[in-house]
């Protein structure tokens, strides 16, 4: 596991907005080492971490970062992208979707996408906040 560049961007503009942010929800999708959430979760937001049910070594990673960061109030939780599962269905409102750089492989798009989407109908008013890194440029001549 490594916390990538994007992560720290995340991380550091939720530091900056960090005075709106206590009682918020926020859901990080794609958590990884957790990096961003766990930054929310100090400044007082009520962080749910997330990444696929089908990498279980991934969600133990975010529990760890959880308990080195003396975090048991924040939850984990099992979602993998473009599946609609019954942990997906149980989440509780969101005010702020974090997404540090998930949009790495351009196969995983549409899942994403789509779980996206999902949330932001469950949640009309939640705001999507995301990094990204471009890495591949393909040119066409």
């Amino acid at each position: 596991m490594y916390v990538w560049p994007c992560a720290v961007v995340l991380a550091q503009y939720l530091w900056f907005h960090r005075r709106c942010l206590p009682g918020k929800a926020i859901l990080e999708i794609g958590a990884g080492v957790s990096l961003p959430g766990i930054v929310a979760a100090k400044c007082g937001a009520e962080v749910i971490l997330s990444d696929s049910s089908e990498l279980p070594h991934c969600l133990e990673i975010c529990r760890k970062s959880c308990q080195m960061n003396d975090l048991p109030q924040v939850r984990v939780v099992g979602l993998t992208w473009g599946h609609v599962s019954q942990d997906l269905l149980a989440l509780p409102s969101q005010d702020i979707i974090l997404a540090s750089d998930v949009f790495f492989e351009p196969e995983d798009f549409e899942d994403i996408l789509t779980t996206v989407y999902f949330l932001m109908q469950k949640n009309p008013k939640a705001q999507l906040w995301s990094t990204y890194q471009v890495r591949r440029l393909t040119l066409c001549l």
